[in-house]
């Protein structure tokens, strides 16, 4: 998940990018999360593990300018193909 901001009151798993993440009270995120703010509610649960964003890394949304960012984004959409090779006789 990619975003400027994150609030979570509910249940997250996976992955997470943003610049600010907030767990609520009710919220619940499981993963790797990487922010350099992160907060957490009283009552909020998070589990895993997190890391800050290195200065260049912090993508700017209304930025037209492609970034690394944008590249795993474009690398994660594209489909998988398979092909399997056929011995002819």
């Amino acid at each position: 998940m990619f975003a400027k901001q994150l609030i979570v009151n509910g249940i997250v798993e996976g992955n997470c990018h943003a610049e600010h993440i907030q767990i609520l009270a009710n919220g619940r995120v499981k993963g790797k999360v990487w922010s350099n703010n992160l907060s957490i509610e009283p009552g909020g649960k998070f589990f895993g593990e997190t890391a800050e964003f290195p200065d260049h890394e912090v993508v700017n949304l209304k930025s037209k300018e492609p970034s690394s960012t944008n590249a795993m984004l474009k690398e994660a959409k594209k489909p998988e193909l398979k092909t399997e090779a056929k011995k002819t006789a």
